[in-house]
């Protein structure tokens, strides 16, 4: 059995994997959780692993025909050799893997492997333009000193806010009310979730009240967003000043803060014409990103 590939979206929060043949007929899908390895490489590998042997039980595929299989990894936290390395080096039942990030596979996979820029807006974030077969990047360097503009940014802004109004620091609102609740209206609640160092979705969890409450015209949340819509209009900006002619918006926070941005902006926004496994497993048709055997 030949011309098998399997295109991986591992994102911050979960991680999909596509199995389909060469004329590009799916066979498979699965989920599993993150496939971010700076969650811990173990972790991430066997949630990259499970969604992967999944898709081929959905497929069908026989076990003794696993290393026919080519992949594509496109994964969030994969953008400095270390995590890179220690992605190759995890042992496989799968032929080749080509390596790079989400951001690099979903923008593969918003034009179809030709010119233009992606905005990623998720647990994360990061701005991608691909133009002349070279991929330029924009962010997308982790979570907290980057990422600007998603979910985890969001999120923990919603946290600084509301511990803030708790200490009477800075004014109350609804919403930190109902984030202050949730920690039993406590500052030593807040301690013990930071302390044991949660994950950036668990933070991006709290950027869901925080459009809730902006609908309602909470100050504090209108606040938080139109903070980070200064963000996302600058990477914005420079993904157009590098030559982007057409950019799509991707990720669960794309769709709610894209009516909080400027109108000039719908000029350059466009809808995708594929995911980011698409992009992944274009990845591994056409052999692009770091190679493991």
């Amino acid at each position: 059995m030949t011309g098998l590939y399997i295109g991986v979206d591992g994102g911050g929060t979960f991680c999909r994997a596509r199995l389909v043949n060469g004329e590009g007929t799916v066979l498979g899908e699965a989920v599993a959780g993150s496939g971010n390895p700076r969650i811990g490489i173990e972790a991430a590998w066997q949630n990259i692993t499970n969604a992967c042997l999944e898709a081929c039980r959905q497929g069908n595929i026989d076990p003794n025909d696993y290393s026919k299989i080519t992949l594509g990894l496109g994964l969030a936290g994969a953008n400095q050799p270390l995590e890179q390395e220690l992605v190759i080096a995890q042992s496989s039942p799968f032929g080749r893997r080509y390596l790079l990030t989400d951001a690099h596979s979903a923008c593969l996979g918003a034009f179809d492997g030709q010119d233009g820029a992606l905005l990623i807006l998720g647990t994360g974030s990061c701005g991608v333009f691909y133009q002349n077969e070279r991929f330029h990047i924009v962010g997308g360097w982790g979570f907290p000193l980057s990422d600007q503009g998603s979910g985890a940014r969001i999120g923990l802004s919603a946290l600084e806010h509301s511990l803030a109004a708790l200490d009477g620091i800075t004014p109350t609102s609804p919403m930190t009310d109902s984030i202050n609740a949730e920690f039993s209206l406590s500052p030593e609640e807040y301690v013990l979730f930071q302390n044991r160092q949660p994950l950036p979705k668990e933070y991006g969890a709290f950027a869901i009240q925080v459009f809730e409450f902006a609908q309602q015209k909470d100050p504090i949340a209108l606040k938080i967003v139109h903070e980070q819509v200064v963000w996302i209009r600058q990477y914005l900006d420079c993904l157009i000043a590098k030559g982007a002619k057409k950019i799509v918006l991707a990720g669960g926070v794309s769709d709610v803060i894209q009516p909080y941005l400027p109108e000039h902006y719908l000029a350059y926004l466009c809808e995708s014409k594929g995911d980011a496994m698409a992009g992944a497993i274009l990845m591994a048709k056409e052999q692009i990103g770091r190679m493991a055997i």
